[in-house]
């Protein structure tokens, strides 16, 4: 069955058709008849688009991710740092999935932790939950800002396996593919990402049911490479053989690699837990684990029992998050030699001239330099994997779209925006925007627009957009600990049948000082501590340039916009006699 999305303001306080309730003297009805979503979303599609939502590198990137944290990378038993960071985080995340799960369960709509700060706080509620959404969406642009170059990279990797494997000279050159001077940047970088994104919305426009089989399928192969890379990868990959080979495919031996690494201060000796730096690798995997809740934010959209398919989905996906954010990627960088892979992925984000190949250390392409002669296999293990980075770009879209959806409904954007479009079931005015706020950021990435104080090079970078994201996130991963403690108390109607409705002032408890320790230690107080010392004489950067550069003035340029938006929109419903008081005590529309 199909509704419409339909906005009525009655201009009196006459009601505005027979099925609704005479308003109270003095004040105008908003009245909503329905989302104009349909639920065609199973469990599996739903687990898929969460797994899909965060395994943004493709499977060979991780072991890339040990020095992107610029700090001592060091082991303890049978994990790295960044391995521990991974599962820690996991155990905690735990208890986001049966938050999620929980308050889901009560409010299947679509909108996500918007949907429940709106309704669970009290007063600043609408308000907060603007602002939480908002910059979650920027959050997210920036996300798919970091994932197109890297669809880009991973096209140039898979030539440098068919390279290694045959020798063909056309491959040899790969890494100069969509590049300018050796990066992808420029015409050739900016023609080859428009052309990702015009794949991206031929996917992301296609009709609901269709978009979930693409999504399930693509991320199946994505995973189904993980596991192959693992299960062929161990046995097969040698430490000897690859360390004998890299002077014939790199220039250089391990040992040089290993050493310029070093110097960069990113080899460590056993793991500090002490906060100040563990709380930065546990952002590193927040950057990486986020999307494997998203499931929530579509949950209008989910068929069949809400709790036990919301649960399955976040929990399924975070399962395979830790799996391949600490035993897969640990086991695998032994078994290539750990040392080795902290050096050149410290190498790769410092935009070092001695990275081998100008290339991040992707497991299959260094499996292939190890085995040469099974390079098919590493070239499947590497294109399907591959493809994970790009189907996250169309799931982000989707789900912003559904907290658009969510923002119409609520009045807090105009209804053209979050309009249902009959054929693909999806607001897609809203996507169409998306889409082309990506194409922007795609010029920003390319050409030198931005002035050097903003970003290096006037350019946007993969680091930087890391960084900004995190930072603009950090209300989507505060919130739901907020919401989960005070719902009991603050609407106890609608939560009175959540599961584990007692429990939820204790998780969302932990779990809100879980978070609030990872973005003091890892953001706030670098970013005083920073703030103090360019403050004192003779300081080496203006603080205006650490504010640029770091990604901080953008977060606060984004939050002011949110703020802006959001004042306008309350004066034009308060210009127009709508009174939205009633709106946010009700659940959305189905």
């Amino acid at each position: 069955m199909r509704w419409k999305v339909r906005h009525q303001v009655a201009e009196s306080s006459a009601p505005a058709g027979p099925v609704v309730p005479p308003a109270p003297r003095g004040t105008s009805l908003f009245v909503r008849q329905s989302s104009g979503l349909v639920r065609e979303v199973s469990v599996l599609n739903a687990l898929f688009y969460n797994a899909a939502a965060f395994i943004g590198t493709g499977v060979g990137w991780y072991t890339a991710f040990y020095g992107l944290a610029f700090l001592p990378v060091g082991l303890l038993g049978p994990f790295s740092t960044y391995g521990w960071a991974a599962i820690i985080t996991a155990v905690f995340g735990i208890l986001l999935a049966l938050i999620f799960s929980s308050l889901a369960t009560v409010m299947p709509r679509s909108g996500g932790d918007y949907v429940f700060t709106s309704r669970f706080i009290p007063k600043a509620g609408p308000f907060l939950a603007w602002l939480e959404a908002f910059m979650l969406c920027f959050a997210s642009l920036a996300v798919i800002a970091f994932e197109i170059p890297v669809v880009l990279r991973n096209l140039q990797i898979d030539g440098l396996i068919v390279w290694v494997g045959t020798g063909s000279s056309f491959f040899r050159h790969a890494s100069n593919w969509f590049s300018y001077g050796g990066s992808i940047t420029e015409w050739p970088g900016f023609i080859a990402s428009i052309v990702v994104l015009l794949l991206v919305l031929l996917v992301v426009i296609q009709p609901t049911r269709r978009l979930h089989r693409i999504v399930t399928v693509l991320a199946a192969c994505g995973i189904g490479a993980a596991v192959l890379m693992f299960g062929f990868g161990l046995p097969l990959a040698s430490r000897a053989r690859l360390d004998a080979n890299l002077p014939r495919f790199t220039g250089m031996t391990a040992a040089q690699i290993q050493r310029a690494g070093s110097a960069l201060g990113t080899t460590g000796h056993g793991v500090s837990f002490h906060p100040s730096t563990f709380s930065i690798f546990i952002f590193l995997v927040l950057f990486n684990y986020i999307g494997f809740q998203y499931s929530a934010y579509i949950a209008g959209e989910v068929r069949g029992n809400i709790k036990r398919g919301i649960m399955i989905a976040v929990l399924g996906a975070l399962s395979i998050g830790v799996l391949l954010n600490s035993v897969y990627v640990d086991f695998l960088s032994r078994r290539l030699g750990f040392q080795l892979q902290v050096s050149w992925s410290s190498l790769f984000w410092s935009n070092s001239p001695h990275t081998p190949l100008g290339q991040p250390n992707a497991t299959p392409l260094l499996a292939a330099m190890s085995r040469p002669g099974g390079w098919f296999l590493w070239l499947v293990i590497s294109f399907f994997g591959g493809v994970l980075p790009f189907i996250l770009i169309p799931v982000y879209i989707n789900f912003m779209s559904r907290i658009m959806l969510a923002w119409g409904l609520d009045r807090q954007v105009p209804s053209w925006f979050c309009a249902i479009s009959e054929r693909v079931r999806a607001p897609l005015n809203a996507i169409l925007t998306l889409v082309g706020i990506s194409a922007v950021l795609v010029v920003f990435e390319n050409f030198s627009f931005l002035p050097a104080s903003v970003a290096a090079g006037g350019k946007l970078n993969l680091a930087g957009s890391a960084w900004f994201s995190g930072l603009c996130a950090l209300l989507a991963w505060l919130m739901p600990g907020i919401n989960a403690m005070v719902a009991p108390y603050t609407r106890p109607d609608l939560v009175r049948s959540a599961p584990w409705r007692r429990w939820l002032p204790v998780m969302g408890g932990v779990w809100l000082v879980f978070g609030g320790i990872v973005y003091w230690f890892a953001g706030i107080d670098p970013i005083v501590q920073s703030v103090k010392h360019l403050l004192q004489p003779h300081a080496p950067q203006s603080l205006l340039s650490y504010l640029n550069t770091s990604g901080v003035s953008f977060t606060l340029g984004v939050a002011v916009v949110g703020i802006v938006i959001y004042v306008i929109r309350n004066v034009q419903n308060r210009a127009q006699g709508i009174d939205l008081s009633l709106l946010y005590k009700q659940v959305p529309p189905d």
